[in-house]
């Protein structure tokens, strides 16, 4: 694989987990986890179904990633995909870190508005995974939404965070544009998670309300 490639990943993930962790570590305690209840939703719901899919292996094949089948008229697996994990537990284990990561601190600034994002950044990666043939399925497709929404909450409130911390959507958002071009499923959905996020933040002033994130790292 290109050195480009694994680049381009250092640019996304690292920086969305350094933010995210310093989130959690400095203020987490502002985060009212009973009242996330789309977090509480989708996480339960892709637990269910991912618990079953080991029970019912064929689970698997009724909601993949399977292109003859959605021309074929089963739509669902525009959507379905995102609530399996066909790759089996080390899939589990990756996705579940980044539910907690990301899912409840975006919907602690987006509101509920988060469904949106989630599930339009992941109907977008879905679309751009058939047309790419990439992989069966899995949740990180719509949690790369859910990153690329915490990438565009830091940039439109940079004044609000250290001066350092603008590195971080510059890095996400450039290392998510390369990956496009290797096809990489994920970028997609960053990309447009970004841009929903921005619509929401237009049409509803939500970011505006949040408190000072200044001492973030302090």
């Amino acid at each position: 694989m290109n050195i480009i490639y694994y680049v381009a990943n250092l640019l996304v993930l690292p920086p969305a987990m350094f933010f995210a962790y310093n989130f959690y570590k400095f203020r987490g305690m502002e985060i009212n986890f009973r009242k996330l209840w789309i977090s509480i939703s989708i996480i339960s719901l892709t637990f269910i179904v991912t618990s079953l899919q080991f029970v019912f292996p064929e689970i698997i094949n009724t909601l993949d990633r399977n292109k003859d089948a959605l021309l074929s008229g089963e739509v669902w697996r525009l959507i379905s995909p995102l609530f399996i994990q066909p790759m089996g537990i080390w899939q589990c284990l990756f996705n579940g870190v980044f539910f907690v990561a990301f899912l409840p601190v975006a919907e602690h600034f987006y509101g509920r508005r988060v469904v949106l994002v989630y599930f339009g950044a992941g109907l977008a990666g879905q679309i751009v995974n058939f047309y790419w043939n990439a992989g069966r399925g899995g949740s990180s497709t719509a949690l790369y939404g859910t990153m690329g929404s915490l990438f565009m909450y830091i940039l439109l409130n940079r004044k609000n965070f250290p001066r350092g911390y603008i590195l971080i959507p510059m890095a996400g958002f450039l290392g998510a544009t390369v990956l496009c071009f290797f096809e990489d499923g994920h970028a997609p959905s960053l990309l447009v998670g970004g841009v929903l996020s921005l619509a929401i933040h237009r049409n509803s002033r939500v970011i505006s309300n949040q408190k000072e994130h200044s001492n973030l790292t302090t």
